[in-house]
């Protein structure tokens, strides 16, 4: 760890039996070595926050793109591994935990199993853990002790929150990418390359989480946006067309018949 940019803490315990026992905490830097790696970790939990910048994860068999305003908890007995992007390096703070406490706090939040926290606001959480580590005294433990409870509480109703937790990281890629594009030309094998899975594969994730292949999901999005085009707007039937990604505005028109059983000028007259 010498090697890496990060500043470390180790903070004086009592021996014996604790429910909480604060094995390390940091600051990673904007370092493009960095990399962890471990393929038996008995009984730690690794709490991290990314502060700016992006990593990788592989936890197991599942490989997760981390980016700032990311967390992930890494539980007991899983190998995984996580490192730096080569090109825009990560900045994160952490907290390797050990101790029943955790375990319990997993129990009761029910966290057991989940890794990758999206887009979750507690940097300012992970900052106050980190200043009672910074000015650690004797009766600091119970400060920390309670500010960890409060980090596993806040992801416990981010993932109230966000039921689509329970879906895999590729899944909710692949559905996020559909969401932000569907305005573009999508392939299979760009899909396939964007979670570095097979075609097979990501087809399979992608019906697994959200129950319809790809194809007929972008289908579904792509008809909902014409819709509520023609509906709300006066955007021309051609111009609609090369929108939606049709280059003829006949293949379009025929397309959209299909799906609502109206020609889009008769579905726009509806509402006029």
């Amino acid at each position: 760890m010498a090697g890496w940019n990060e500043t470390i803490y180790t903070c004086p315990q009592p021996s014996g039996s604790q429910p909480l026992f604060l094995e390390l905490a940091g600051i990673t830097h904007p370092d493009t070595s960095y990399r962890i790696s471990r393929s038996d970790p008995e009984d730690v939990y690794v709490l991290e926050y990314v502060i700016r910048g992006r990593g990788h994860l592989v936890h197991g068999e599942q490989y997760y793109e981390i980016m700032a305003g990311d967390v992930y908890f890494l539980q007991p007995h899983v190998p995984h591994r996580y490192y730096s992007d080569p090109k825009d390096p990560w900045e994160k703070i952490w907290f390797n935990l050990q101790g029943p406490l955790m375990e319990a706090l997993c129990d009761a939040y029910q966290l057991h199993g989940i890794v990758y926290y999206h887009d979750c606001p507690l940097q300012d959480e992970f900052f106050r853990g980190m200043e009672i580590v910074r000015n650690w005294n004797t009766d600091s433990i119970p400060a920390f002790s309670l500010q960890i409870h409060r980090i596993l509480e806040r992801l416990h109703a981010w993932r109230n929150r966000h039921p689509e937790s329970d879906k895999s990281p590729e899944g909710i890629r692949l559905k996020e990418y559909l969401d932000q594009n569907w305005q573009k030309k999508i392939t299979i094998d760009g899909l396939s390359h964007l979670i570095r899975k097979s075609p097979a594969q990501m087809m399979r994730i992608f019906r697994r989480d959200w129950g319809d292949s790809p194809y007929n999901y972008l289908q579904k999005q792509r008809n909902f946006f014409a819709r509520q085009y023609l509906k709300n707007t006066n955007c021309p039937v051609k111009e609609l067309a090369m929108m939606m990604g049709f280059q003829d505005e006949f293949y379009f028109s025929n397309w959209f018949k299909q799906r609502n059983g109206l020609s889009p000028s008769r579905y726009r007259n509806q509402f006029r």
